[in-house]
């Protein structure tokens, strides 16, 4: 009941919109580096990433790769290599080998006209490991920093919170701090760990992202994003 009451107080203060880029987590769906968002691809776009979670030894590799079926509908799949093989579910102590996990993501409400971007998605669709559905709102709550993705401004601080069941182990949070055009510092708590990391738009659509994940490893994520949320950051960024 107490995740449950900081669930509805956390969807109760997302009051405004929703506007961060669309760029994959580094468990497929669009997201920070665990956290789920509410962001989703628009019709025909697209990204692809390959991360790590162990970068010393670049071990647990994953590749992903999202398409835009429509506005606000998503679908992917996500390539899991763990070290050696086999790895730890997270969330579980069962233990799997490779495994290719599809996921799929709707955005019902973009976050427009003072409203939170809200999404829900399901992750692992066809039970490879164990699905998860999950619930996600999204709130800018800081003051914009003078950009706009497909004309809408962006703000230097962006809050997400929502549920999930299944391998998504209920309540998970995270926000977004931005320091300018290119550089978002991220902070998250997914599946009862914290984790750590930032995010930098190298040039034109490529990303990537650097964490420390789950208190315990170092991992990089390294992605390319057409476009590079809903609209551009190319004028920013430059070509």
């Amino acid at each position: 009941m107490r995740n449950v009451y900081v669930v509805a107080v956390v969807v109760t203060l997302l009051v405004s919109a929703a506007l961060a880029s669309a760029e994959p987590s580094m468990r497929g769906y669009t997201g920070l580096l665990m956290v789920p968002t509410s962001d989703a691809l628009g019709q025909g776009d697209y990204n692809v990433g390959i991360s790590s979670s162990e970068i010393s030894d670049w071990d647990d590799r994953a590749y992903t790769a999202n398409f835009g079926l429509q506005d606000g509908l998503e679908a992917g799949v996500w390539w899991w290599h763990p070290a050696g093989g086999s790895g730890v579910v997270p969330s579980s102590s069962l233990v799997v080998g490779n495994e290719t996990l599809l996921n799929i993501k709707y955005q019902f409400e973009p976050g427009e006209l003072g409203h939170a971007g809200l999404a829900v998605g399901v992750s692992d669709v066809t039970d490879e490991i164990d699905t998860a559905v999950y619930f996600v709102a999204s709130k800018n709550v800081g003051h914009p920093i003078g950009t706009t993705i497909d004309g809408k401004p962006i703000s230097r601080l962006t809050l997400h919170g929502g549920i999930g069941g299944g391998w998504i182990d209920d309540f998970f949070f995270g926000l977004e701090a931005r320091l300018g055009d290119r550089l978002t510092l991220i902070g998250e708590h997914f599946n009862d760990d914290l984790s750590v990391g930032a995010r930098l738009r190298l040039w034109r659509h490529f990303t990537l992202d650097a964490g420390y994940i789950n208190a315990k490893d170092w991992s990089a994520n390294l992605s390319y994003n057409y476009p590079l949320g809903a609209g551009a950051l190319e004028a920013v960024i430059g070509n």
